[in-house]
């Protein structure tokens, strides 16, 4: 069950107002259905209000659940497809605008244009601390966990049907009695035990094969019981060349980076899923593995006010020359740390952290810095568009691409 409620956003900076908002199960442009919440006086130009609509249990409609039957293909939505949670503004009885909660599955493979340019040139949606959730917030009694540990309303498998294509992971070891080494391996966040590692590469595999899509996976942090062991790496390699070694993407030319190929090059393979992980923790051959591709680069604002955070992607996503971003594959965090909040003298959730950076750093990627952005991971992504925006520059960005070979030859006459 998902205990997270509807959370209604407008503006930025909208320059009229409706009058109301209403919230419907069902389309409102289609008939006069009343709303179920219905939020009036709204006179700001940039809101948000939380309601008391909770989501519930997802259920996904065209075979999109993760125990649907995996022998009958499941249906594409080329433009998403919407679930029953609907927002609607109003001028007195004129509908203004609807949009939805929607997932969105299919959208890097229905963008044209798009599919042979390299990784690196792909705006990418992606979730910080992906594996960080709850399944079922009820059997949860832990307050640490609930409030600062969780980091997603939604597990690894509804991330990607909604559209998300990179996923975090940091991975620590907890030995257990009388169980396989394999279950041992655990997500991690805050150096605390969160859920385990297997369920969610099968998750990622599960996904890859009914979708067609790719989805990178960087192991990107190993706080707990690795340390001065690297028998423990092996272990992990082995497990996640056991899960998804014939669906992980085979790098044969090993002085190329896994940045500069294509989704296209990814799906001619018939293996979807880029692997990041620090092979230099590997003994050989391991470390020379044609399933893992060497970390990108990762940029941070885990410690940054609001003013800071502006500032840095300004430097960042400028390109300029002195920029530490050039031709390459990056990952952009646009978090805010435990430790940032007790700065303030208070110490914020995740979930309220991420309610102050999330809607900047929305607001500043549909500008032209959206044009640079490679990977853009957040903490509850869903109370962003993320998916929206990326879908947006990428088909832009295949545009532009289309373009860049042409010439402009003035005739003279």
């Amino acid at each position: 069950m998902h205990e997270s409620c509807l959370e209604v956003n407008w503006g930025p900076d909208c320059q009229t107002p409706p009058e109301w908002i209403g919230i419907f199960h069902q389309d409102p442009s289609i008939s006069n259905f009343q709303p179920e919440v219905r939020i009036d006086g709204i006179s700001n130009k940039t809101g948000k209000v939380t309601t008391h609509i909770k989501i519930g249990k997802l259920s996904f409609p065209g075979g999109w659940n993760r125990h649907d039957d995996d022998h009958i293909a499941p249906t594409k939505y080329p433009k998403g497809k919407c679930l029953p949670h609907y927002v609607a503004s109003f001028n007195g009885t004129e509908l203004l605008t609807v949009e939805c909660l929607k997932i969105q599955p299919n959208w890097l493979s229905q963008l044209k244009g798009i599919a042979k340019a390299p990784i690196k040139r792909l705006f990418l949606p992606g979730t910080h601390a992906s594996g960080a959730f709850i399944t079922n917030y009820s059997k949860t009694k832990s307050v640490l966990v609930k409030d600062y540990l969780v980091a997603q309303h939604f597990d690894v498998w509804a991330q990607l049907v909604f559209g998300i294509r990179y996923l975090d992971l940091s991975i620590g070891y907890k030995h257990l009695e009388g169980v396989s080494d394999a279950e041992n391996f655990w997500i991690v966040n805050e150096n605390m035990y969160i859920n385990p590692l297997t369920g969610v590469l099968r998750d990622v595999k599960r996904f890859v094969h009914r979708s067609g899509e790719m989805v990178i996976i960087d192991f990107s942090s190993f706080p707990i019981g690795f340390y001065k062991h690297p028998e423990l790496y092996s272990a992990l390699f082995q497990l996640i060349r056991q899960e998804l070694g014939d669906v992980a993407f085979r790098s044969y030319k090993p002085d190329e980076h896994c940045y500069q190929r294509s989704f296209e090059e990814l799906k001619e393979q018939n293996r979807q899923i880029l692997l990041l992980f620090p092979t230099e923790e590997l003994p050989h051959p391991d470390n020379e593995s044609e399933l893992l591709c060497s970390p990108w680069q990762r940029f941070s604002t885990s410690y940054m006010n609001n003013s800071e955070v502006l500032d840095y992607m300004r430097f960042m996503f400028s390109m300029k020359p002195d920029s530490p971003v050039q031709d390459e594959g990056w990952i952009f965090w646009a978090v805010k740390s435990m430790e940032q909040a007790l700065n303030t003298h208070k110490l914020q959730t995740t979930k309220e952290r991420a309610a102050l950076i999330n809607p900047n750093v929305s607001r500043w990627l549909k500008g032209p810095w959206g044009l640079n952005a490679n990977i853009v991971a957040m903490d509850y992504f869903s109370n962003t568009n993320i998916v929206d925006t990326a879908i947006h520059v990428n088909t832009l960005k295949a545009y532009l691409l289309s373009h860049e070979n042409f010439v402009n030859l003035e005739i003279l006459r």
